[in-house]
């Protein structure tokens, strides 16, 4: 299991990757609804609040289990993410 620092710092790389493409998305591709991205950008920094803090107070007991299930959880939230950001062009 990696450390606690490097998880944080995978998942805000994660987030910060796609808050840029949705930054760019936003400005640069014509046609792009503007408040559904800036909904997607407040949706990834609520995400990266979540998993930040769900990573800095782990469940005491079965940790294997806790983080097992933050990676799946944080894998699904990424995947509707990715789904939104594909959708924001008209």
């Amino acid at each position: 299991m990696a450390s606690r620092r490097n998880l944080k710092k995978d998942i805000s790389y994660v987030i910060g990757d796609l808050f840029t493409e949705c930054l760019i998305y936003k400005e640069l591709v014509p046609g792009t609804d503007k408040n559904a991205a800036d909904e997607l950008i407040i949706e990834l920094l609520k995400i990266d609040d979540e998993f930040t803090t769900r990573i800095s107070h782990t469940e005491p007991g079965n940790a294997k289990q806790y983080y097992r299930t933050l990676y799946k959880d944080f894998n699904e939230c990424i995947a509707q993410v990715t789904e939104k950001l594909v959708k924001l062009k008209k």
